[in-house]
């Protein structure tokens, strides 16, 4: 069991808990949990604000918050999580590979109501990279008691709350518009933007291309790129209110089902979504190039993992959709 002393009175005792030293840029750990307090560490102890602290004095009684965080993420992980060893009484998941993080959040608030048990994760249908940190558990007291930490197990072994789903689209052509581009005036900028952004998935572009703003060229390279069996069409410029943006236009030509022509997002409002026989085409705006988050950095995760994007989902964008 653990009890708690003052500082000075705990000389002789191995200390129940991590003792972590903070200030301007720096957290470190003063003291490992075991280490037999010494009478050179009264002051230093007290120079960390531990006045008073946690000593083992018995065998422990229940769970400590180590083994408890580590049963919980073994209980949890599955479909590409993977996780680090505790440290004060914390573990983090990580991605295994890159993809669509999928979290069920109606069994995370369920463990977080549960006291002594916290689950963080980043929002469901986030896009991760591999190795990425999406989420952490912890154990706030100590230790838990058994019965306790059984129920938490049960929970999440039976829900499994937490995954990360893969890109199932391999195969990406791109369409650059722009008569300035096609003729050479200006460099392109779209085409490493996009490799960029696709090599965060472990993807590249098979094919890339620049057209002119020419609703029939550009309508006729979508379908060219459809009969060699791309699996999703990226079409990048021409995509505000001007008179020379005519890619929305090529896209509705295609007869591809139009889901949104922009979302309500910021940046990235202008992006148009649709479907040509069930391969996504997405038409991008320019800030693609230079805004480092936008709705194409929303919906290009759930895109790859064949996650047929609706209206109704479009609309709920709105909420958390300044980036």
């Amino acid at each position: 069991m653990v009890k708690r002393v003052k500082t000075e009175d705990a000389i002789g005792k191995p200390i129940a808990h991590d003792v972590v030293r903070y200030g301007p840029g720096l957290k470190s750990i003063l003291f490992k949990r075991g280490h037999v307090i010494t009478a050179a560490d009264v002051e230093k102890l007290k120079d960390t604000g531990n006045y008073s602290v946690y000593i083992i004095e018995k065998k422990e009684e229940g769970v400590h918050e180590d083994e408890a965080a580590t049963r919980m993420v073994r209980a949890l992980a599955s479909g590409n999580i993977s996780y680090t060893k505790p440290n004060q009484g914390k573990v983090n998941l990580l991605a295994k590979t890159p993809g669509l993080l999928k979290v069920k959040a109606g069994v995370v608030k369920q463990v977080n109501l549960i006291d002594n048990f916290i689950i963080s994760v980043k929002p469901n249908k986030t896009g991760v990279r591999k190795a990425e940190l999406v989420g952490s558990v912890k154990i706030v007291p100590l230790t838990v008691e058994e019965g306790q930490m059984r129920r938490v197990e049960e929970i999440l072994k039976h829900n499994k709350p937490i995954q990360v789903v893969p890109p199932k689209l391999k195969r990406i052509g791109a369409i650059i518009t722009g008569t300035e581009v096609h003729e050479g005036r200006v460099k392109d900028a779209f085409e490493p933007a996009l490799r960029e952004k696709l090599a965060g998935y472990e993807l590249k572009i098979q094919e890339a291309i620049v057209v002119p703003d020419d609703e029939e060229k550009i309508e006729g390279k979508i379908l060219a790129f459809k009969e060699k069996g791309y699996e999703l069409i990226l079409v990048a410029g021409g995509m505000a209110v001007d008179a020379g943006d005519v890619t929305p236009a090529a896209i509705r030509k295609t007869g591809a089902e139009i889901i949104s022509r922009g979302v309500p997002t910021f940046p990235g409002s202008m992006i148009m979504i649709a479907y040509l026989d069930g391969t996504p085409i997405l038409g991008l705006p320019a800030c693609v190039i230079p805004d480092k988050r936008t709705s194409f950095d929303l919906l290009l995760p759930r895109v790859l993992t064949k996650e047929k994007i609706t209206r109704e989902e479009i609309a709920e964008l709105g909420h958390g959709g300044m980036l």
